[in-house]
């Protein structure tokens, strides 16, 4: 098995009491198939420095992944005409720098987007608040599962629960939240006698825990001040949990328009898995197209966000981790004999996995150092 398989989490994520709401919820009847070449735009702006950006994807048929659309013009307007361009930081994914344009709670936003002589209009949409504070604690468990082969096995996981308490609770508002994980992993110590100028990489792991759930509040149903002891991933112990290792939730405040269709993609996450394999292709938004007769998926919005944090060490898991790069002594002495400063060589002669000195190759993964690291 790679270090990559390793590293590919069978990853339970449940929200119990706010997600009760949604079976309330109006029943929206979706088509869900493409036949390919339909556009799909998908992003926001926030009031802070992370999620400003947006994808450009174009759909392909037979359930192929969607194809990344470069080369687009991407302009957001504020409600007082002031502009700035997203600027295309990896094919098909587009920055905003906030040097002209911020978000602010209250304040209004449009998206264009300008491809291949057409335009692409969002409707406006205005930044909502922040209402709830919340907290994330954990409980260390063994979780009891069958094999396919009918096998009962036992592993030991972390369980994140999460506490939201709401300041104040107007008529009507709608939030979101989602889940991640980040931690380090740092490249293999390799014998300086052999590897005189190499060192060993640092990269960050940023994983996406809610791919599968969409994690939704109506405020028009909510009436009590606390959404308590909501159990929001479920995450097997392994050697991640060495060094520093956070569980971050995110809460975005979303206006009536983001809701909607955030349940419309809930309503197919629900029958058919994760929000980035159909939904975002299969569903339509806020976004026009100057040609009347052209169908645009996806949403733009204006979303306030905030980001809690729990950060977990080695310290707080009195478990012995296995590191997936470690070597045996065999495997040691046939380090020394291969030739000097050939990293590659290692991994041809099966010596060490290509994740373990170029951890770029795990998904996921950046040299890119989290300010909270």
């Amino acid at each position: 098995m790679t270090l990559l398989n390793r590293y590919h989490y069978r990853l339970l994520v449940v929200f119990m009491a706010m997600l009760c709401i949604a079976s309330c919820a109006e029943v929206i009847d979706l088509k869900t198939e493409t036949d390919g070449g339909q556009l799909v735009i998908f992003g926001r702006i926030t009031n802070g420095g992370m999620g400003n950006s947006i994808s450009i994807t174009r759909t392909l048929p037979d359930g192929q992944a969607p194809e990344n659309v470069s080369g687009a013009v991407v302009t957001v307007t504020d409600g007082n005409g002031a502009q700035e361009l997203y600027r295309e930081a990896t094919p098909g994914v587009y920055e905003l720098a906030r040097n002209t344009v911020v978000g602010t709670v209250g304040e209004t936003y449009q998206l264009e987007v300008a491809i291949d002589g057409k335009t692409y209009t969002s409707t406006l949409q205005e930044m909502m608040p922040i209402l709830a504070k919340d907290e994330l604690r954990y409980e260390l468990d063994i979780q009891e599962d069958i094999t396919s082969t009918g096998v009962a096995i036992s592993s030991d996981v972390v369980r994140i629960f999460a506490e939201s308490t709401f300041e104040t609770l107007p008529e009507e508002f709608y939030l979101r939240w989602t889940m991640e994980e980040s931690y380090i992993v740092l490249g293999i110590e390799l014998p300086r006698s052999r590897f005189p100028r190499y060192t060993p990489q640092t990269c960050y792991i940023i994983n996406e825990l809610s791919a599968q759930d969409i994690f939704l509040v109506d405020g028009t149903q909510i009436r009590n001040a606390e959404l308590s002891n909501r159990e929001v991933a479920v995450r097997p112990i392994d050697f991640s949990f060495d060094k520093k290792h956070y569980f971050n939730i995110i809460q975005f405040g979303l206006n009536k328009e983001a809701h909607e269709y955030w349940q419309k993609l809930q309503s197919i996450t629900t029958r058919q898995g994760s929000i980035f394999d159909v939904a975002p292709a299969a569903v339509l938004g806020n976004i026009t197209s100057s040609d009347p007769d052209e169908d645009v998926f996806g949403f733009f919005e204006a979303s306030s966000a905030d980001t809690t944090r729990l950060l977990m060490t080695n310290n707080d898991i009195p478990i012995f981790f296995l590191d997936p790069c470690q070597v045996t002594q065999e495997d040691f002495l046939r380090m020394l004999r291969v030739p000097s400063e050939c990293f590659d060589c290692l991994i041809e002669e099966r010596i060490v996995e290509p994740e373990c000195i170029y951890c770029t190759l795990l998904t996921n993964s950046t040299h890119q150092r989290p300010s909270y690291f």
